[in-house]
């Protein structure tokens, strides 16, 4: 929602039936407490329970969505009239309710939503580290959103992200220069603190020169940390793994075989080359590789069952019970709504509101993966969405 085009229509609204000497605060503020008093009387005579559930009755929601909406604009129009930026008035007033209310028992559930959800956003420095999304994911385990800055003359910035889809932000600095880049990231936490003041905010860069500015973050109040990042470290550990390790057993293997004498003879492995020759297994894995490319190249051609790179091999960390009761509640939340979301990435946005504070990106792809598998949802080639609810 643009609040500032917002208040810009109300005043259009009141210009045009020649409302303006009636609207002073005073006047607005007093409209406010009474619109306030008919959203209360909606609830009156409600138990707790009754009201909690105000939501699921359409009649009643809808009551309670007209008396909010009306409080909201005599809010915005209050503003507006007083000259207070109120992006930046909610910002700074919860961080002041932050440090006058510590909280007592962080991370517990708060009423029947689960546990506060709480933004991680990483600042990535791309012109002094480079690491992909799986380093971004060691370094910071609860990254929720990432930033990427760039200078105007890097290339492929983001081709290794696509993993965190609509939470990758790209930000190439106006001009190439010295500090340049600092310069924008720093403005771009700011920028996202003032929205976001409970978020935490993570700089990843082996520049030390970003320590002043996240110090005095922390002073403010907000979360602000800074990670180095050692490329070659990194490297190092992905070369240790498991499946990195099986390769010299594998040449083992390989080396007693001997070729048939029927078959062409084989190209001897250069001396300098580390490369390890293929097990017997390698054709079948190339095989379901393949398998897998074709699959991916129908769905891009209009297949209309999952959007085109959707894993839906990947399945919910929890329990199958647990996983078909988000699939039902996501089902009969759609049925509900009137303005389904006609686009792949605002049905992704919106099973992922669904589900909650507690729904993972494996949850998220089981779900999808129920609704395609069921035929409840379709996606075509061109990313329109269709349901059969």
């Amino acid at each position: 929602m643009d609040l500032k085009a917002l208040q810009t229509t109300l005043r259009e609204f009141a210009a045009e039936r020649a409302w303006q000497p009636f609207h002073t605060p005073k006047n607005l503020a007093m409209a406010l407490m009474v619109e306030a008093a008919e959203l209360a009387e909606i609830f009156q005579w409600m138990t707790p329970e009754q009201s909690q559930a105000a939501g699921t009755d359409s009649m009643t929601q809808e009551r309670v969505a007209d008396e909010v909406a009306d409080v909201l604009l005599y809010l915005l129009q209050i503003a507006d009239r007083t000259g207070v930026d109120l992006k930046r008035a909610v910002g700074r007033k919860l961080v002041k309710n932050a440090r006058k209310h510590p909280p007592v028992r962080p991370g517990l559930p708060s009423g029947s939503s689960g546990p506060a959800r709480v933004e991680t956003h990483v600042l990535v420095d791309w012109e002094n580290v480079r690491p992909n999304d799986t380093d971004v994911r060691i370094l910071v385990p609860d990254v929720t959103d990432v930033w990427l800055f760039h200078g105007p003359d890097q290339k492929a910035v983001g081709a290794r992200h696509a993993s965190f889809g609509d939470k990758l932000t790209l930000v190439k600095t106006s001009r190439a220069g010295k500090n340049s880049l600092d310069m924008h990231l720093s403005f771009y936490m700011g920028h996202i603190a003032a929205r976001h003041p409970e978020a935490r905010f993570v700089v990843v860069s082996n520049d030390q020169d970003y320590l002043p500015m996240l110090e005095h973050a922390a002073e403010l109040g907000y979360a602000a940390r800074l990670i180095g990042f050692d490329a070659a470290a990194a490297k190092a550990t992905t070369k240790s793994s498991p499946a990195k390790k099986a390769g010299p057993a594998a040449k083992k293997v390989a080396a007693k075989k001997t070729p048939a004498k029927t078959a062409a003879p084989k190209p001897k492995p250069d001396p300098a080359s580390k490369a390890v020759p293929v097990p017997a297994k390698e054709p079948a894995k190339k095989a379901a590789a393949a398998k897998k490319s074709t699959a991916k190249k129908k769905l891009a051609a209009g297949q209309t069952t999952a959007p085109a790179g959707f894993d839906s091999t990947r399945i919910d960390g929890g329990s199958v019970p647990d996983l078909n009761k988000a699939v039902n509640h996501v089902i009969a939340s759609l049925k509900k709504t009137t303005s389904r979301p006609t686009k792949q990435a605002k049905l992704l946005s919106t099973v992922k509101s669904l589900l909650g504070p507690t729904g993972n990106e494996q949850l998220l792809n089981s779900v999808l993966a129920q609704l395609f598998a069921g035929g409840k949802v379709s996606i075509n080639a061109s990313g329109a969405v269709a349901y059969a609810l």
